[in-house]
């Protein structure tokens, strides 16, 4: 999903949710009356407020005729040139009512109904431009807005599928300075099962762009929903009183109501956060409290450890209690009284579940790999992370990548017994130029996980990865005994696919999951590799064969 700058802000994922305060016909007439209604908007944390910019003759004809009559709706009886008489903006108001928004720090700009409506807006140099549900079918319209170089926000009430296709194109054909579409249902007021809010992540998945809602229900549940879903952008009626009527008055939001809603959503975009696996650091305190194996009775050097002796208890200073059915029946190296918490040092003789914790250095024909250390958090490393035609490929992270978020990454894997993390060096030059990973290395089920990167693209297509993945495999399964390595690759990765079927990799099954750098759903393929299955590149013929130097 793209970002779009509106006014003074940068709209998209990651970033705070733009509150548009709609003033509509909520000002009954009177410019002292939108003026307070800007404040309020202010008073309230709204980003911006919006007017609609048309006059009951360029939106419809003065005529009795039945079709001109409204019925369903809460104007049941009307017709349309009466209510867009007593709802419209009087077109001399919109630039001191700008100029109120200004003053107050609030983006100012409106729904133009009609040409001559974007060409007095244009003179204001408003932002941005809403097109209403109802005129998404008005491809002239859309791409008169467009080509004015603004930002266009389309409302989707009402609208099928090819339409929106439609709307999408002609903007983007005529030269909009950006999309969001604003995900809505156009019954005044909407029921909340009509809203449909999943909508809102295919969307933006099916197109690329921002995308928000334009919210028409009572209460505010539903806009909060719907940036939990990933709306980056909410518009919702403002009015000073409901009891004072008008013809938006029932879906309206009272300005106490509007500041709980921005309080709401705020307080849902701060708990949505990032992905992100881990403790955070409020969590760090009760980490420590986890379960972990520990000596309950005084143990003897060279005794047998037995269920008796050793248990699964908290807090969390000792091994992890996985590794007891391997360690049951081992030996103690030393005097171990009750309390202890067990570390590997204690366990003598379980080869099984020996941590990794030697680094070692692995050479081939063309590549070597040594282990990644926190000095390779170098500015090549983040521009790596953040080269689009590198982060396609990535199955997770969270972008843009900084030194710091590097450096975190990087930390990781220090004195790690369940991970692995090497530089991938093009011998010839010395070049560092990509990393490669062993990771969640279980040893006693004897299995783990394995990633590659290679970041500079000019040594991409030349089986580098294939060498440098042989080189971990071949140390995973020979010297670290593993049984089964696991790997994942974006389904359009063919290269990589196709470098890990070479080494025997067999696939075992796909599933979606979004794709953070472009804000997609994408098919991900995990591939599995049985020890006994490995194709070993013919540099490594015998296990024998593999040249390893112990840092």
């Amino acid at each position: 999903m793209t970002s779009l700058r509106l006014g003074r802000r940068v709209i998209g994922p990651g970033r705070p949710v733009y509150v548009v305060a709609e003033l509509s016909a909520n000002h009954h007439q009177r410019y002292e009356e939108a003026v307070a209604l800007i404040r309020a908007a202010a008073a309230a944390g709204a980003d911006a407020v919006k007017l609609q910019t048309y006059t009951p003759a360029t939106l419809t004809l003065d005529c009795d005729r039945p079709e001109f009559h409204l019925g369903g709706t809460i104007w049941e009886g009307r017709t349309l040139y009466d209510l867009y008489g007593e709802a419209y903006t009087p077109w001399e108001w919109h630039a001191g009512l700008k100029g109120v928004a200004d003053e107050l720090g609030l983006d100012f700009f409106s729904t133009p109904f009609d040409p001559t409506a974007v060409a007095m807006l244009e003179e204001l140099e408003v932002p941005a431009y809403k097109i209403a549900s109802f005129e998404l079918v008005d491809l002239p319209l859309i791409a008169g807005a467009a080509r004015t170089g603004k930002p266009l926000m389309l409302s989707t009430g009402m609208a099928t599928l090819e339409e929106i296709d439609e709307a999408v194109a002609a903007a983007r054909a005529a030269g909009a300075g950006g999309i969001a579409l604003l995900h809505c249902n156009s019954g005044y007021p909407a029921a909340p099962t009509e809203m449909h809010l999943r909508t809102v992540p295919y969307l933006a998945a099916r197109y690329g762009v921002v995308v928000g809602l334009s919210d028409h229900t009572l209460g505010h549940e539903a806009a909060v929903a719907a940036v939990a879903l990933g709306a980056c952008i909410i518009e919702k009626h403002l009015i000073r009183s409901r009891a004072d009527g008008g013809p938006d008055a029932a879906f309206s939001l009272e300005p106490a109501e509007f500041a709980e809603l921005v309080r709401a959503v705020r307080t849902v975009e701060a708990a949505l956060g990032g992905v992100r696996t881990g403790p955070t650091p409020r969590e760090e305190a009760s980490r420590r409290l986890r379960r972990s194996l520990f000596v309950v009775q005084d143990v003897a050097a060279g005794e047998r450890f037995t269920a008796e002796n050793i248990r699964s208890i908290r807090p969390g200073h000792g091994l992890p209690p996985k590794y007891l059915p391997a360690i049951l029946g081992a030996r103690a190296t030393r005097d171990l009284p009750r309390g202890t918490p067990l570390q590997w040092e204690h366990v003598d003789g379980v080869a099984t579940a020996d941590p990794p914790v030697a680094r070692p250095f692995l050479q081939g024909v063309r590549v070597a790999l040594r282990p990644l250390t926190l000095a390779d958090a170098t500015p090549t490393y983040v521009n790596w992370l953040n080269d689009p035609a590198v982060t396609r490929y990535l199955e997770v992270g969270k972008f843009p990548a900084t030194l710091e978020s590097v450096c975190a990454y990087l930390a990781t894997f220090e004195n790690n017994p369940t991970a692995l993390a090497f530089a991938i060096i093009e011998r010839a030059s010395g070049q560092h130029i990509g990393n490669v990973t062993l990771n969640h290395i279980d040893p006693v089920h004897r299995t783990a996980d394995t990633g590659l990167l290679i970041g500079e693209k000019s040594f991409w297509g030349q089986g580098l990865a294939y060498e440098a993945w042989g080189l971990l495999l071949a140390y995973a399964f020979d010297r670290l005994n593993l049984h089964k390595v696991v790997a994942g690759a974006i389904a359009e990765n063919r290269a990589s696919i196709r470098t890990l079927e070479k080494l025997g990799f067999r696939p075992e099954g796909r599933f979606r999951a979004e794709k953070w750098v472009e804000g997609r759903y994408v098919d991900t393929v995990r591939l599995g590799l049985l020890r006994e299955e490995f194709q070993r590149p013919a540099f490594l013929t015998a296990p024998a064969a593999l040249p390893v130097a112990l840092s």
